[in-house]
């Protein structure tokens, strides 16, 4: 049984050498259960090797890591990698297996029964928007980008892990499946609530998915919080840059929904092409009053229902942190 007291993930002093170079140097992180914690940086900053570290992919030279209080060098290798879903950008699907083949592997392994299998990846498959008429017997050649990344999310998902690692997941794909499976994660995460470190280049990807964001550079932890905290409190001008320099303000706008700033409508009346949902970011209303040259906006919820309006001068006032 889980205790939610302890950090399902704790790196404790961790470093990691290459020969005479230092690729990860003395880090400290803890992460909580059910976090989407996102680890962000340039290129070679150290955040994929830290991710493999945590399931033994790359060892450890110093510190020590644990999972739900444990160090992970007490667990055989294996048996740790296969309580850990992991998901990567080139899925790392077996070229000449089946998608439920694919899918089901980990609890082959665990020598779950047949039909638990069976049924687990049927669930995952419907889970993930692909039809298992149409998708458990194609091969990953006959699949697009986004429902082979799909599949290599089931099948990090099949064993139904507490911890999923995701190292630049939707990095290769095209931006609309990209948003779209950005979108079907933070869906997931609503319902499955597993403790996600997440590795990725892109900040905006970072901003929309992350509970807490870990900033790294040359093998350190420079900063860590909730995208707001970040946005608004940068540690210092490299933190800044990374997070969009002089885009903050309308990256910090993506973070606060419609629904926080819209006002009663007040019998007013509004062109239909003229909306926005509750749930679009303030980012996105922004966006629509400079296209449509207008000062406000008619607000609806997800049903289409006109539920209130969203002002500029209300749109563009800073008061969420």
């Amino acid at each position: 049984m889980q205790n939610h007291d302890t950090p399902t993930i704790a790196l404790d002093g961790v470093t990691k050498r290459f020969g005479d170079e230092c690729a990860v140097d003395d880090i400290t992180l803890a992460v909580n259960h059910g976090e989407l914690c996102v680890l962000v940086g340039t290129s070679g900053c150290g955040k994929s090797t830290t991710l493999r570290m945590i399931n033994r992919l790359i060892e450890h030279s110093d510190g020590q890591i644990r999972i739900e209080g444990q160090q992970i060098r007490s667990f055989d290798p294996d048996q740790l990698r296969r309580r850990i879903g992991y998901a990567i950008q080139s899925t790392g699907l077996f070229p000449h297996w089946s998608v439920s083949r694919n899918i089901g592997l980990v609890p082959r392994l665990l020598k779950w029964p047949p039909d638990r299998i069976a049924a687990r990846v049927s669930e995952l498959m419907a889970m993930l928007d692909l039809d298992p008429e149409t998708f458990s017997d194609k091969y990953p050649a006959q699949l697009s980008g986004g429902q082979a990344q799909r599949v290599g999310v089931a099948r990090a998902l099949a064993a139904d892990p507490d911890v999923l690692l995701m190292d630049e997941p939707f990095g290769a794909l095209d931006p609309i499946t990209r948003e779209s499976l950005q979108d079907e994660l933070l869906h997931l995460q609503g319902q499955l609530k597993k403790t996600i470190v997440f590795v990725t280049h892109d900040m905006d990807e970072a901003l929309k998915l992350a509970d807490r964001i870990v900033v790294m550079r040359a093998g350190h932890i420079v900063q860590q919080g909730k995208p707001a905290d970040l946005l608004a409190r940068p540690a210092d001008s490299f933190v800044e840059s990374l997070l969009g320099g002089r885009d903050l303000g309308l990256k910090h706008a993506s973070l606060v929904p419609v629904a926080m700033r819209m006002s009663a409508l007040n019998g007013e009346c509004l062109p239909d092409d003229e909306s926005v949902l509750d749930t679009d970011s303030l980012r996105d209303a922004l966006s629509v009053m400079l296209w449509r040259d207008t000062f406000r906006l008619l607000v609806r919820d997800v049903n289409g229902n006109p539920i209130g309006i969203l002002h500029w001068r209300d749109a563009i006032r800073g008061d969420d942190a």
